[in-house]
């Protein structure tokens, strides 16, 4: 049988409040909850972190391309630092497919982190947004 390592004082502290925790549920009790852990659980089971990172792509692409192709053209999802831009049509596509190597420089200055590896621009009916 393996020997057990010695248990640091926060360990069995943690050990202790978890059989607390444990022997509570077992009476029916319910363990109050940090508003912290309950927030983030609602809003991860939501789907609201995913909408505003949408939002936040969209505002990023643009500010990239500009306001005379932002009208034309709309981020879509990332998948392994591949972009796909939804854009109104083959002249849009053409010239967003000339800028790609410039996009992909102004992308990579993104404040979150994200790594955008490369473009691919897709021709598509774009939904006219409601102002």
């Amino acid at each position: 049988m393996p020997r057990r390592a010695k248990l640091t004082a926060q360990q069995s502290q943690d050990l202790e409040i978890l059989g607390r925790e444990i022997e509570l549920r077992r009476m029916g009790f319910r363990v109050p909850r940090h508003v912290r852990e309950v927030m983030s659980r609602h809003l991860s089971r939501r789907g609201y972190a995913q909408i505003q990172a949408v939002t936040e792509l969209q505002a990023f692409w643009r500010s990239v391309v500009g306001p005379e192709w932002a009208e034309d053209s709309r981020p879509g999802t990332l998948r392994r630092g591949v972009l796909e831009v939804l854009v109104r049509n083959s002249t849009v596509l053409q010239e967003l497919t000339f800028r790609k190597h410039q996009l992909l420089r102004q992308l990579a200055e993104n404040e979150q982190g994200v790594e955008f590896k490369n473009l691919r621009f897709r021709v598509g009916e774009m939904a006219t947004e409601q102002t």
